[in-house]
This record gives structure tokens, C-alpha cells and sequence, in this order.
């Protein structure tokens, strides 16, 4: 290297200081975004130490979406007061972005922990298990509501829990009540629900109850022989069925190909027989 230049770095140099193809820097020059701080007369350019930070800062609105357009309006006529108010409304973007980045994050956590308990599960086994109480949100009753209404209904729910951030990554699910698994009604829902987070206040949500459940799977279509084997259980054990039964598809379209692959949880209320 040209003595004159010792402490400066070419385009090689500093495309590999910050992991980059030297066409980036190419690019970036033609637009009029990154220059060199010097170019010689034979084409050779030259960059310095000082520019680090802007370059630093430009890879960092790329990264964050900003397009190079933007970056380069955002960044011509500078001055203290600008670049301050700049990066404050980009930190208030970025703090946005990262907010909806970690909700992406927990949804797909919740779905990746319902595909593997779906996966690890005994599919014919029954068992009774006490469960703390989950906030949920639900639908109102549902029997008996004509096409209109129930669409409505459901459309309504879906858009409280998308606008307030409830959204775990729980599928909509559904309740029975007890009136309908006796009459072995299981197609109509007397509720949708979605599960919240257990830490939400000033919200109208509904309580599952704490207490004994009877935990069973239904893969597709296979209610009935699943309700059958849970109501069995359930006696044998000389308990009595409860007030609603809590389906949740831990393993559902997101998951699978088709509703025969699809696995439902089955969390039905049981009471003993002196309650």
C-alpha cells in the first residue's frame, strides 16, 4: 500500500472487516450512499477509520428493513438536531418491530410445544390430572345461533383477541357442556375460546376452572370413540362427569395435512361422587 494511505483500508479490507461483498461497497458508492473518503486518480478507493460508525449504522437500518433509498434521504443533509430526532423515531420503530418479533416468537414456541406434546402423547390413554385455572376468552353461546350470528360471533372474538396482543399461539378451541356429551352431541360448540395470558387485567375473560380433569386424545374425525373411552375411564374411576369438557387441537392444520392427522386434547371436568 501507497505510504500515504498507511492507516487506510481498500475496498477489499473494509468489505472483509465487516463481513461484506466488495460489490456492496461498489453499489453503495454508485447511489450515493457510502463513498470512499478517498479515491485516487487510477480508480483505487480508499476508506478510513471514521467511517465505521456510519457504516455500522447504515448496515443497521438495512437489517431493520429500511430500504437504501430511505437511508440515503434519511442521511444527506445532516445535522446533530436531525440525527437526533432520527434515531429517536427509528429506536420507537425498531422497539415495535421487536415487540412483534417476540410476540411471532412466543406463538411459534406455543405451537412447537403443542406439536411435541401432541407427538409424545399415548393417544388411548385416559388419565385424571389436576389443573391449575387458565384465563381464557369466549364466545357467548353459540346453540341455536343461525348462520349470520355465528359467524359474527366468532368473527367478533377472533378480532378482540388479535387487536388487545392475547394471541399465545392457542388455536381456537371449543366447549361442551355436559348436557351435550351425555346426549353424545359433540359437532355443536356451546363455546369458542382462545387461552390469554394469565397475567391480563381490566379484561372481561372467563375463568377454566382449577380442579380434577379427565385427559384424553381424539386424532380426526374420531370423537365419539374418544368421548367413549373418557366417560368409561371416568366411571371405572368412580368419578362423575363435570360441568364443560375443553377441547384444544394441539396438533392442528398449521401442523398437518388434513383433518385425519389432526389430534384434539380433551380436558373433561370430573367430580366426586360426594361433590
Amino acid at each position: 500500500m501507497d505510504k500515504q494511505f498507511y492507516g487506510y483500508f481498500t475496498t477489499g479490507e473494509f468489505a472483509n472487516l465487516f463481513r461484506i461483498k466488495k460489490q456492496t461497497l461498489f453499489h453503495y458508492d454508485e447511489i450515493g450512499l457510502f463513498s470512499p473518503e478517498v479515491r485516487k486518480e487510477n480508480g483505487y478507493r480508499y476508506y478510513s477509520h471514521t467511517q465505521f460508525e456510519l457504516f455500522q449504522v447504515i448496515s443497521l437500518f438495512k437489517e431493520v428493513g429500511v430500504p437504501l433509498k430511505e437511508i440515503k434521504f434519511l442521511l444527506n443533509d445532516k445535522t446533530s438536531d436531525n440525527i437526533i430526532t432520527l434515531f429517536k423515531g427509528k429506536s420507537i420503530e425498531i422497539g415495535e418491530k421487536i415487540k412483534k418479533l417476540e410476540h411471532l416468537k412466543t406463538i411459534m414456541e406455543t405451537k412447537v410445544k403443542l406439536a411435541e406434546q401432541a407427538i409424545e402423547a399415548d393417544l388411548s390413554s385416559v388419565s385424571i390430572q389436576y389443573l391449575e385455572e387458565e384465563r381464557i376468552m369466549i364466545t357467548p353461546n353459540l346453540l341455536g345461533l343461525s348462520e349470520w350470528p355465528y359467524i359474527t360471533v366468532i368473527s367478533d372474538l377472533i378480532h378482540y383477541v388479535q387487536s388487545h396482543e392475547l394471541n399465545l399461539g392457542h388455536p381456537v378451541s371449543g366447549m361442551l357442556a355436559k348436557e351435550q356429551i351425555l346426549e353424545k352431541d359433540f359437532y355443536n360448540y356451546q363455546h369458542l375460546f382462545f387461552k390469554i395470558p394469565n397475567n391480563v387485567e381490566n379484561l372481561d375473560y372467563h375463568v377454566k376452572p382449577k380442579g380434577l380433569y379427565a385427559v384424553g386424545y381424539q386424532k380426526g374425525n374420531e370423537v365419539e370413540a374418544a368421548y367413549d373411552r373418557i366417560i368409561q375411564f371416568i366411571e371405572k374411576s368412580g368419578l362423575k362427569i363435570g360441568e364443560y369438557a375443553y377441547e384444544e387441537y394441539i396438533l392442528d392444520e398449521v401442523m398437518v395435512d388434513g383433518m385425519a392427522n389432526q389430534i384434539t386434547k380433551i380436558q373433561l371436568q370430573v367430580l366426586r361422587e360426594l361433590d
